[in-house]
């Protein structure tokens, strides 16, 4: 008998349940990948038979190791079931078996699928080999040191008041969560993936927002709100950047600017902007104060 996908507790990635919006296919530790919740979906498929047809597949140990890794994902409830990941490779294998007009047009969709998100990471490799990409990245490293600390405060000043015992981990993520879904579309994707694909332009943006994060929480650390009212205004603060700078814009991607005088694009003139305006707003705040 064939062996089945690894689904031994601890072997295997614990993967949120997708959504009929999210994404065919999904970057993932700088690979693509789809999985057989996703393929169930779309070919109209009961899971379990899903992964059926995958342990029947016709291949190497080899293959099926390279191809098809066992991962779990969280149901309805909450418990952890199994699933698995799927290569271009191994969707096509598995694939060769789903015939009939609306299979070939699912067949089509997850090929195009594939195809887009390997081309958006082969740019995003390139953009990284940028002085210009490397050098916006090695800002944003000091601004989202800010967020860290800022988070790390607010989470210490909870814990000591009794309102909190969420680890400070679990605080980062949020921030960095919401911080990312204001200014970028996710689809479903994972945080970090879409973070790796930002072009330099996009990356100022984030660093900026994320200082942004950071110097509203700081503003009201020291006030008798609670923490989590303090978290909802630099969340609306966010909403606010990132309203004023383009919105929600596609990871990867820079629009075409709007020029000003033929010297500096709409965007970049609003940060600067906006920049100022909260430089301004620290003055007044501290009195001066250096």
């Amino acid at each position: 008998m064939r062996s089945a996908p690894d689904r031994k507790a601890g072997s295997a990635k614990t993967t949120p349940r997708p959504h009929s919006t999210t994404s065919l296919v999904l970057l993932d530790s700088g690979e693509v990948w789809t999985n057989s919740l996703l393929i169930a979906e779309k070919f109209g498929k009961r899971h379990d038979n899903v992964l059926q047809a995958i342990e029947r597949v016709e291949c190497s140990t080899e293959f099926r190791r390279l191809n098809f890794q066992g991962a779990t994902y969280l149901d309805d409830q909450g418990k952890a079931r199994p699933m698995c990941r799927i290569s271009r490779d191994g969707f096509s294998f598995l694939a060769m078996g789903f015939t009939g007009r609306i299979a070939a047009e699912w067949k089509e969709k997850f090929i195009a699928a594939f195809n887009h998100l390997e081309t958006e990471l082969l740019r995003a490799t390139a953009r990284r080999l940028s002085s210009d990409w490397q050098e916006a990245r090695q800002l944003g490293k000091l601004d989202r040191r800010e967020l860290t600390d800022a988070v790390q405060a607010l989470c210490e000043r909870a814990h000591e008041r009794g309102d909190s015992t969420t680890p400070v981990d679990r605080w980062m993520m949020n921030a960095t969560r919401a911080v990312t879904v204001a200014l970028f579309q996710t689809n479903g994707e994972r945080i970090q993936a879409i973070r790796d694909r930002l072009t330099a332009r996009q990356l100022r943006r984030l660093a900026l927002a994320e200082q942004t994060y950071a110097d509203e929480i700081e503003n009201f650390l020291d006030s008798d709100l609670h923490h989590r009212s303090i978290n909802e205004q630099a969340k609306v603060c966010i909403e606010e950047f990132a309203a004023a700078t383009g919105g929600r814009q596609v990871p990867g991607v820079d629009r075409r600017p709007a020029r000003l005088s033929g010297f500096i694009d709409v965007e970049m003139a609003t940060l600067l902007a906006l920049g100022v305006l909260w430089a301004w707003a620290v003055i007044v705040t501290t009195g001066g104060a250096a």
